[in-house]
């Protein structure tokens, strides 16, 4: 039971993480009303996206799709893998020094950033090297368990501030309600739910799970996604939730709650996102690192992963500001764009193929 639940909390944990920082930020910004039409589009758009993934990775019979695709031909798997490498290669540069950033503003922006930048790369590097993929699994269960609490606290004890007149208008009156289809700020608020869910065609000869433990956590995603969003808007207003860059950590730091020790709530929330946050790059660090062996050459993980830390490390380390990071984000569309589709199909269409040579081959 406990191991058919180590993916979908893994699933759950990494997009949690991600959701509370930059998603509300960018989905604000791609819309002054009817908040909730750009967020269900995103969430179709992931479900689908998922869906047709979860489908292909059925066909490989509990084996690794990187394994199998290089078996097939190595052209293809490099055509797949090689976009998809790089693509997760810059948005663990993204998420580490976006989160640098985050986390110094929030806890202590007298600390040079770099420090940031070491421990976020330093601790998920030494997690995979000592647990490899099995123990993130296993971690993961553990997070869930002493950090989602505090996580859910602050999301009910936000509610004391809100006013639900904020909210309106709910019902799509025209064509330009879906003008945000348009806007780059929602195409950069969908890397929440792009990073998340790659990882799940690579476990398969390491843990197993259900599509359906996955489609069970990704319910109970869709009402955090929702108040991710409309927390901020129904607390301050859409106004002046466009004008901040971290709308639901602001709106979490006006919470008052006479009885609790400590003076900022703020704190139970940065400390579990803060967890989730290690996780998911940990896994993505583990992706580069098993796509790389799988596909390239077969290097020892206590001399590969160093050498991902540093060069991801030293990426880090040129990007000046946040404002290089918006625009790096921007960049990375192209290869968001090639990963959510392309990968998933080739999955898909290959799948389909390896069970109908599987069964020609069967006696």
């Amino acid at each position: 039971m406990f191991k058919n639940m180590q993916v979908p909390m893994t699933f759950f944990l990494m997009h949690t993480g991600m959701m509370f920082y930059l998603f509300p930020m960018d989905m604000i910004a791609s819309t002054k009303e009817i908040h909730w039409l750009p967020i269900a589009t995103g969430l179709l758009i992931q479900l689908a996206i998922i869906a047709l993934y979860l489908k292909g990775i059925r066909y490989y019979h509990g084996h690794n799709v990187v394994t199998v695709l290089m078996r097939k031909s190595r052209w293809l798997g490099w055509v797949i893998f090689l976009p998809l490498w790089l693509y997760i290669g810059v948005l663990a540069v993204l998420t580490v020094r976006s989160f640098a950033e985050i986390i110094s503003i929030v806890v202590s922006s007298s600390m040079p950033l770099w420090h940031f930048d070491f421990m976020f790369i330093a601790i998920p590097t030494y997690i995979v090297l000592r647990g490899s993929i099995q123990g993130l699994m296993r971690l993961s269960l553990l997070m869930g368990v002493l950090f989602l609490p505090s996580v859910l606290f602050v999301l009910a004890a936000s509610f004391q501030n809100i006013d639900p007149h904020y909210a309106a208008p709910l019902v799509p009156r025209s064509a330009s309600d879906f003008a945000f289809l348009g806007q780059a700020s929602y195409y950069k608020s969908l890397f929440a739910f792009s990073g998340c869910f790659l990882f799940m065609g690579l476990v398969p000869s390491y843990v197993s799970f259900t599509a359906r433990g996955i489609y069970t956590a990704y319910a109970f995603l869709i009402p955090l996604y929702l108040l991710a969003v409309y927390i901020p808007l129904m607390t301050l207003g859409e106004e002046t939730s466009s004008q901040l860059e971290f709308p639901f950590i602001f709106t979490a730091d006006t919470i008052d709650i006479e009885w609790l020790m400590f003076d900022r709530v703020t704190m139970f929330l940065v400390l579990g996102l803060l967890a989730f946050i290690l996780l998911f790059i940990a896994v993505l660090i583990w992706q580069m690192e098993n796509v790389f062996r799988l596909s390239v050459r077969n290097v020892r993980p206590n001399i590969l992963l160093p050498i991902l830390a540093c060069v991801i490390f030293v990426c880090c380390l040129f990007i000046p500001d946040w404002k290089s990071v918006n625009a790096l984000f921007r960049w990375d569309l192209y290869l968001w764009g090639y990963v959510s589709i392309i990968t998933p199909l080739a999955v898909f269409a290959a799948g389909r193929r390896y069970t109908g040579q599987l069964q020609k081959e069967a006696p």
